[in-house]
């Protein structure tokens, strides 16, 4: 916000001064004056795009008082001009405020159907969650733990916010995965898993027929990557795996090894640790695990504690990607 301020007045004060110092007088000169004096539209046309109807209305205010002296100056006591010139600012504010309205109806409506969107997915997380009766809980405590993460590797509030939206909906397609499969309480046989595997391409093709959840369908699809390139569903290596994708692999994996199934019991905190720092280069990118490494295990337990509100821990992930763990 602060950069696109910078911006505003930066242009602002260029394009009026341009105009100040230009003379109005017949000539090519006086064509560049009225140029830049209709380019004042500019920054009032970007902050209404940018910050709605008050910023637009707010620009005009600023560019006015720009533009209010230059007309006193030069123009003092010419009616037929000042008419002219007050023409000209009553345009600007029409400008104003006409583009923000219709750019927060453009976002109103955008936000509308982000929100049916969301809300059909919701939908199908809930059911997932009533048959596996532990996706909801699995998804709070493993975006807590890449946020986390994210925050240690230091990335800005967008991508901390993507790896929340991610933690929600990494799951989503289990949905097309039978209840024979998903619900089986021993190890899965070798065609069990590579059905079970297909929920990870499944959940990106769901979200990319969803144009608001579009930008999060590769990180879904690519959530059980291997850093080495033997994870699935495409065979990623190293930097190819977006980056969200490989944070979000450690905490899914964290968190699957420190929960309970009914086929295991959880490990102790510090094994899964001592894991994920085995896993380095292999499973894992070592700057998500070194960042990973630098959160005290008390903390991990807080925030597991924390991001279900007290309520009991469930969810669990394979040791490797083989027939012979299980349910992912």
């Amino acid at each position: 916000m602060r950069q696109r301020v910078q911006i505003l007045i930066l242009v602002a004060l260029l394009i009026a001064g341009v105009h100040w110092l230009v003379p109005g007088e017949p000539g090519w000169l006086h064509a560049v004056h009225v140029l830049m004096r209709k380019l004042l539209l500019v920054p009032v046309v970007l902050a209404a795009v940018w910050f709605g109807l008050r910023g637009g209305l707010l620009a005009a205010a600023a560019v006015s008082v720009l533009y209010a002296p230059h007309v006193l100056v030069q123009w003092a006591g010419q009616m037929g001009e000042n008419l002219n010139q007050a023409g000209e600012l009553v345009t600007l504010w029409t400008i104003a405020a006409l583009t923000g309205l219709l750019v927060g109806r453009e976002r109103r409506a955008v936000h509308q159907v982000g929100e049916a969107n969301r809300s059909t997915l919701q939908a199908l997380l809930k059911a997932l969650d009533v048959r596996e009766h532990r996706t909801e809980q699995h998804a709070q405590r493993v975006g807590a733990y890449a946020r986390r993460i994210g925050e240690e590797m230091g990335l800005a509030a967008g991508a901390l916010e993507t790896l929340k939206q991610v933690a929600v909906l990494h799951d989503v397609g289990k949905i097309g995965v039978p209840d024979r499969i998903l619900l089986k309480p021993g190890e899965l046989s070798t065609d069990e898993w590579r059905m079970m595997q297909t929920h990870a391409a499944l959940g990106g093709e769901i979200l990319a027929a969803t144009p608001s959840l579009r930008g999060l369908a590769k990180i879904v699809r690519a959530h059980h990557e291997w850093y080495d390139g033997t994870g699935y569903p495409d065979g990623l290596r190293g930097e190819k795996i977006p980056l969200p994708a490989r944070i979000f692999a450690v905490a899914d994996v964290f968190d699957a090894l420190t929960s309970e199934r009914p086929y295991r019991r959880p490990l102790p905190w510090h094994e899964a640790q001592a894991y994920i720092r085995r896993q380095s280069h292999r499973q894992f990118d070592p700057r998500v695990v070194q960042a990973f490494r630098q959160v005290p295990l008390a903390q991990w337990a807080d925030l597991a504690e924390r991001a279900v509100a007290g309520r009991p821990s469930a969810p669990s992930f394979p040791t490797t990607p083989s027939a012979t763990t299980s349910h992912v």
